[in-house]
């Protein structure tokens, strides 16, 4: 009777156990059914304005946006469409383009901005892009801003197969000039009356328009609408008035687009910004518009695509210098797409030269070329503290009100932090003053000092072409290795003599820099002193350790790991994702409760479970 006890007990635990697992599995295939839900109701829910519209509609603007997905993830372009979240809180930046002497928006009621105090924040009220009527109902629209070129792309798709593609720039060494480039594709077997929205009918108060011709090629004129008026602002000063005069080429009301053909418009317009005496306007009017119209005469319509890339090169030559910033996954962290439009909102406040209202072309000098580069740069941001952490200067972006603050607050912290010199000398200069912030450099006497504290370095930065003087450039970066430590390597991009470098403290024998980098630890001195000195005047850097007066100097220690795992994925608890963790903690703490009352039903309750069976056999 004992041994068939003993049997029946190990019968019922091996049921036990088969119970659980099937519990088990029931449990994880539920958590998987949950998962797929959560997810699949997210995607659904995101994906609802797309699902409306036709697979047309959402193939062709799949097409036009997808070379600039991969530039939108490295921070070079921005995808706005406000059709598809209607809520521009949803949306990404700002469209806008600007050149120093103006700035457009493009979404967010569309309107010129001129100068008012440091940035382009005078309100015309009115845009001079225009714009196609609507082609039916079943339609999709996006504007993509390049920052790398300074160009808004705007597409609109319809079901029918029509595609309006429009360019829009604000020229960049050509301040005067603004530039809308249209290209109408119609893929259908039928004629496309296709109608024109033209602002002209439309203007600001106080402005007027008249047709002039304007010679456009040696023996061609065309028609532009000649419009010039006063900007009115109740905050500007009440003993002067702005006036805006613009030359933009006429465009007929109705484009035929024929079967399976493009058609391509070019919109040049002319900008002519002049403050007057209070109310004279009336009486300097036609001198207004004699200038305004001289301001067309260098422009052909042949040379269409030569100043296009003009305006391209332009912007090519001003990112050459940046920042690089490994991209990161904590919540409210600053990565490279805020920055890069930070820079691009900061630059198109700022003309290309600030010399002239005409910038001189094909230049990339910051400084004239009888001033001293050192001179301009020396005590351009003191290094106290690097501007990256600085929350008050990054903001949203999404509004021309987060635009305006943001460029405000920048233009006025470089400019009291001794980089008034940088912004004298224009867009170049403005770059290469925010550079030195975003790390803390710091030109001193005779030398370049990387003057950072060693905890903010718990992410990859590259510095692109930090300048030097006029004929040399220096990379400097920062790099995490698999010890969570920092190291910096630093690289001549082009120069004009040796130069040396030496890490914190200078304790080490100064290091010739070359072409490729040259790496050294990051080191942590009492008191704090820079991490990094760069000179092209050996015999100074031997003598910088005896004006540090350190008493202590040791490597950088490690950062946390807890830190590393937060920006590179978002949590404190490694590459895997939270729920993953989660569902572990629950299955765990779930298998002890049931393995919990498998031993107290078998080893605390079997004398009540015998008891009944004993009495059921007696009957």
């Amino acid at each position: 009777m004992g041994f068939t006890e003993y049997l029946k007990k190990w019968k019922r635990l091996i049921e036990y156990v088969v119970w659980c697992r099937k519990f088990f599995i029931s449990l994880l295939l539920t958590l998987i059914l949950v998962k797929f839900w959560y997810f699949g109701s997210v995607y659904v829910s995101n994906s609802s304005q797309q699902s409306k519209r036709p697979i047309s509609v959402q193939r062709c603007m799949e097409d036009r946006l997808l070379p600039f997905h991969l530039e939108e993830a490295e921070g070079n372009a921005n995808i706005y469409n406000e059709l598809q979240t209607g809520d521009p809180e949803y949306n990404g930046f700002l469209p806008m383009v600007g050149n120093g002497l103006f700035a457009l928006t493009l979404a967010q009621s569309p309107s010129i901005y001129l100068r008012k105090s440091r940035m382009l924040s005078l309100s015309v009220g009115w845009s001079p892009i225009v714009d196609v009527a609507k082609f039916g109902n079943d339609m999709d629209e996006a504007v993509v801003t390049h920052f790398v070129t300074g160009i808004v792309h705007k597409y609109t798709c319809y079901s029918s197969g029509l595609l309006t593609s429009t360019y829009i720039y604000a020229h960049r060494s050509r301040p005067n000039l603004l530039v809308q480039e249209m290209r109408i594709v119609n893929p259908s077997d039928e004629n496309i009356p296709l109608k024109l929205i033209d602002p002209v009918v439309n203007l600001w108060p106080s402005a007027n328009s008249r047709l002039v011709r304007v010679l456009e090629t040696k023996s061609e004129k065309s028609l532009y609408h000649l419009i010039s008026g006063v900007v009115k602002d109740d905050q500007i000063n009440v003993r002067q008035d702005v006036v805006l005069c613009l030359l933009r080429k006429s465009v007929p009301h109705i484009l035929q687009i024929e079967p399976r053909k493009s058609v391509i418009v070019e919109i040049p317009t002319f900008v002519h910004v002049e403050t007057i005496p209070f109310g004279s306007y009336k009486e300097r009017r036609n001198n207004i518009e004699d200038r305004c119209l001289e301001s067309s005469k260098n422009w052909t319509a042949a040379n269409f695509a030569s100043i296009k890339q003009e305006h391209i090169n332009a912007w090519f030559s001003l990112w050459e210098t940046g920042l690089y910033i490994s991209h990161s996954k904590a919540a409210g962290a600053l990565n490279g797409n805020k920055i890069n439009a930070t820079i691009y909102y900061v630059l198109s406040n700022v003309l290309l030269h600030n010399n002239a209202s005409c910038c001189p072309q094909n230049s990339t000098d910051i400084v004239p070329k009888n001033a001293d580069y050192l001179t301009v740069s020396e005590g351009c941001y003191g290094g106290n503290h690097h501007t990256l952490p600085a929350v008050n200067l990054w903001k949203d972006l999404k509004t021309f009100k987060e635009v305006s603050e943001a460029v405000s607050l920048w233009l006025l912290t470089l400019e009291k932090q001794g980089c008034h010199k940088f912004i004298i000398n224009g867009a170049f200069g403005v770059l290469q003053a925010m550079i030195l912030s975003f790390g803390g450099f710091r030109f001193n006497s005779q030398h370049l000092e990387f003057k950072i504290d060693p905890k903010f370095l718990h992410r990859d930065y590259h510095f692109r072409r930090i300048r030097y003087n006029d004929r040399t450039f220096i990379n400097v970066t920062v790099t995490l290795q698999d010890d969570n430590k920092a190291q910096l390597g630093v690289a001549l991009d082009k120069s004009d003599k040796p130069y040396f470098a030496c890490d914190g403290g200078c304790i080490e024998e100064p290091v010739e820099l070359k072409s490729s980098p040259v790496y050294f630890p990051v080191k942590l001195t009492e008191p704090i002193t820079s991490i990094l000195y760069i000179t092209s005047d050996r015999s100074h850097m031997e003598l910088i350790k005896d004006t540090l007066h350190v008493h202590k100097i040791v490597e950088a220690p490690a950062h946390d790991h807890h830190v590393i795992a937060l920006h590179r994925h978002g949590h404190h608890l490694g590459g895997l994702p939270v729920l993953f963790w989660a569902s572990i903690c629950f299955l765990i703490i779930v298998f002890h409760l049931f393995l919990f009352k498998l031993i107290f039903n078998e080893y605390c309750d079997k004398q009540d479970r015998y008891k009944g069976r004993y009495a059921k056999v007696s009957l």
